[in-house]
């Protein structure tokens, strides 16, 4: 499985141009080849906050919008595997919640984290690729 950081699956869905090179080409591998495409559970809170306050532009309820995204992706559960691994995540790792819950369930599910987030991938605590 690869698992997709909350805006790559928005862009995804929505904005598939701002996809790198390689991210679409992972993507579309793994769609080839049967694997899933997963987001950890955290991305549906930071996909609708970030619709409540309209940092994403939605042709469409965000309500809509969850329920598309949902239908799309293997979503992860939030277990206390993955809640202790982010609590313990050490710097160079940064502070954002939602990021340590997300990184954290990569590492745990064993799979590479598809992300622009610079920060995320210089901390080089899981396998990512973007």
């Amino acid at each position: 499985m690869i698992l997709l950081d909350t805006h790559v699956a928005i862009w995804l869905v929505s904005f598939p141009q701002k996809l790198s090179e390689r991210a679409h080409a992972a993507i579309h591998e793994a769609r080839q080849s049967g694997e899933m495409l997963g987001c950890a559970a955290a991305s549906l809170y930071e996909t609708a906050y970030l619709a409540r306050v309209n940092r994403i532009p939605l042709r469409v309820s965000p309500e809509n919008f969850i329920a598309a995204m949902r239908k799309r992706f293997d979503w992860r559960p939030l277990t206390a595997e993955i809640a202790l691994r982010a609590a313990a995540l050490q710097a160079p790792f940064h502070g954002d919640p939602m990021d340590r819950m997300i990184a954290a369930t990569a590492l745990v599910e064993g799979c590479t984290l598809i992300t622009a987030d610079e920060k995320i991938r210089a901390a080089k605590i899981c396998k990512t690729l973007w």
